[in-house]
């Protein structure tokens, strides 16, 4: 792990200490299911990016990289990563299986659902919008760490499965994507 200040007591734009990201961290790193790929910190804007791997869901399937990336409300413009539409070992099965033709985005970790930056905000998207790859479309708030959710790929929300503020667990379905042709 790496930072870009001087000082662990050194204080963030967020308000927290460079030591205290450091914790925060290394808590996320345990709670991970997988194995860690990659752990970037930066205490300028607060941000913290980690990538991890998870075990394939049948033994037809491929293991993707999972990336989650977590960004204080400083860092909420800049997109992390693409939440993962596979689910992972040891999740519980979704019995709502999508079309064939949708990519679903599923929840990376425990947390509350925000569909926009801040109360009262327009959402990031609605069903019905298109998005690019790589463009926001939630937020999920877990240990006070906002984490951007992205669209993997280039294409139209089909479907939002859950509401503002609601908690969602782990590999939940969040959002149905039709890709582009």
């Amino acid at each position: 792990m790496s930072t870009e200040t001087g000082t662990d007591t050194e204080t963030t734009t967020a308000g927290m200490t460079v030591e205290e990201l450091r914790t925060q961290t290394r808590l996320l790193a345990r709670e991970l299911p997988g194995t860690l790929r990659r752990i970037t910190l930066r205490a300028g804007a607060l941000s913290v990016d980690v990538e991890w791997e998870t075990a394939p869901t049948a033994p037809t399937a491929a293991t993707p990289a999972t990336p989650a990336a977590l960004a204080s409300p400083a860092a909420l413009a800049s997109p992390a990563a693409p939440a993962s539409a596979a689910a992972p070992q040891g999740a519980a099965p979704d019995t709502d299986q999508p079309p064939a033709d949708v990519v679903r985005v599923t929840a990376p970790l425990v947390g509350t659902f925000y569909q926009a930056a801040s109360p009262g905000a327009e959402p990031f998207v609605k069903v019905g919008d298109t998005v690019e790859a790589g463009q926001q479309l939630a937020i999920i708030e877990a240990m006070k760490l906002l984490n951007s959710i992205t669209a993997e790929v280039k294409g139209t929300v089909r479907a939002i499965h859950v509401g503002d503020g609601e908690v969602v667990e782990y590999a939940q379905p969040l959002i149905d994507l039709v890709p582009a042709s």
